[in-house]
């Protein structure tokens, strides 16, 4: 992918104005939803990369952040947003050779730009 950030910026310019005109409730199922399938995305990368300690840190991964979805949505919805935040941080982890699965190169400043900035909006936007 030749401009990443410009496409995640529009993916940003998209999803969160939706978030500002529904009401609350319904903005944490979606953003538990979006958690939640931000981080089993890593799990199709390591079925491609095809190893098992890729799994199964892709695995892990995807249990954590799904956990930390589902605890935002029925106990602590600020949880969701910081566990976007965290997210970001997991993705940059990918830069490291050898951590989780190989994904495309492209992908790891697209991920950490939405996460970051999704993260972020969404704390405003519940906090107020």
């Amino acid at each position: 992918m030749k401009r990443p950030l410009l496409l995640g910026s529009a993916l940003i310019g998209v999803m969160l104005p939706i978030h500002v005109i529904v009401a609350q409730s319904v903005s944490v199922q979606i953003a538990a939803v979006t958690l939640g399938i931000i981080a089993g995305a890593y799990i199709g990368f390591a079925a491609a990369d095809g190893t098992g300690k890729a799994l199964a840190v892709e695995l892990f991964g995807a249990a954590l952040f799904g956990t930390a979805a589902v605890v935002g949505l029925v106990f602590w919805p600020l949880g969701i947003p910081i566990a976007i935040l965290l997210h970001a941080g997991w993705d940059w982890a990918h830069h490291s050779p050898g951590f989780g699965a190989s994904v495309p190169r492209w992908y790891i400043p697209f991920c950490v730009v939405i996460d970051a900035f999704v993260g972020v909006c969404l704390l405003v936007v519940y906090v107020r």
